[in-house]
This record gives structure tokens, sequence and C-alpha cells, in this order.
């Protein structure tokens, strides 16, 4: 019979600034722990000490250094239309199907670098592979949600697979996404429809991603 155990909570690494007080953990899951920090805002005249609750991943204690990459994209497709390349995956949290570029953890064991990764993350999660266009970019963070741990983005020019994985992906055993093929210029049609029609939630990336290409089309930038 499996174990029930709590996991052991872990003891966080003291922080390298003056104006973090306390960093606490209050309980620990398998890859992810609560935590509370007490801290002073460095604007603050008065030094009013204040709290904060914040998620922080067990297996990822170096704040400084992005222990994952998301991929924003680009595709053209077989009518000549610039597209984007985005997955539709069940995410329990919200309950629901998100839309989200293809995103994943950089493999520390491979010793991986953030260009790398996404290249990997495409060719898993979808039948695309690609060409990184841009270096990666400066360290993201997580905000609003509190969560102690950083991203790079890391844009890439897709293409089809060819040869044996050609139109396959390479997911993990249990793991399931869909994948869409979605011209730049419709993106932002196309994700009111899925939210709509599939009841989907929108990672917010994806999102400003789309205005972003709306506004500049409007104001002709």
């Amino acid at each position: 019979m499996a174990s029930s155990a709590t996991p052991a909570t872990p003891t966080l690494p003291k922080s390298s600034s003056p104006y973090i007080i306390e960093k606490k953990p209050i309980a620990c899951g398998k890859y992810q722990g609560l935590g509370v920090l007490t801290y002073i805002d460095p604007r603050d005249k008065d030094e009013v000490i204040r709290e904060r609750d914040f998620v922080f991943l067990r297996n990822y204690p170096d704040l400084h250094q992005p222990v994952g990459m998301l991929v924003p994209n680009i595709y053209r497709d077989s009518r000549g239309r610039w597209c984007t390349i985005l997955v539709q995956q069940f995410r329990p949290q919200y309950e629901a199907d998100t839309i989200e570029f293809p995103a994943g953890f950089v493999g520390r064991r491979r010793a991986e670098t953030a260009e790398q990764a996404a290249v990997r993350e495409l060719e898993e999660e979808t039948t695309k592979t690609g060409l990184v266009i841009r270096p990666a970019s400066p360290p993201l963070t997580s905000e609003p949600v509190p969560i102690a741990a950083k991203l790079s983005a890391v844009f890439v020019c897709a293409r089809d697979k060819n040869g044996e994985e050609e139109g396959q992906q390479r997911l993990d055993k249990g793991e399931f996404t869909v994948e869409w093929e979605v011209p730049l210029r419709e993106l932002e049609t196309k994700l009111n429809e899925l939210r709509d029609q599939h009841d989907v939630v929108v990672d917010p990336r994806v999102w400003m991603f789309a205005m972003g290409i709306r506004y500049a089309q409007e104001l002709e930038l």
C-alpha cells in the first residue's frame, strides 16, 4: 500500500535581500509548499513589518535562476499565413481546460539552457519543432500570483516535424494536449471563440500577445 505520509517541510534558503526578515514554510505537498514572508517594503519610510503568503517550489530553491520557460512562437501554415501554435490542456487547479503557449521546466539534470528546453517542450507538446529566433528573455515573474519562481520566454519559429515524428506529439503517459494553429490576425477572435464555446481559461500571456497584435494593427505601428 502506498504511503500517505506528509512530505517533510524543507528549510528555505536565507534571503539575500535586507528587506526580507523571515521566510517560514507552513505546509508542503509533493512539488510545492506554502510559506509566509515577513518583510519591510524598501519604499516604506515608516518600516512597517508586513506578512504575505507565498508558494514555493520544493525542488527549485534558487530564486535567481528561471526554473521554467514558455514558448511564444510564430508558424507559417500551408496557406502562407503567419500563425501561432497554442496548446489546450486540462488544468485541475482551474477545474477547466486552459489555452497556453507550450511551456515547461528547464531540465536541471540535463543542464539544459532555456533555449534547449523551449525546443524540447515544443516537440513534446505539439507536432512541431522549431528554431529559436530571439535570445531567452530576462527572468520573468508570475505576479500578481505569489509564486516564488521565475520564468524565461523563448521566441521560436515553429515548423512541421519530418520523418518518423511527422504529425506526432511526444507526450508523457497520462498527458494530453490539443494543438491549435491560429492565424495571428485572428488570434483575439479565436481566443474569444474558444472561451465561449469550450469554456476554457486563457493564459494571460497569450491574451496580451493577442492584444499586442491587435493594437499594432490598429495603431499601424
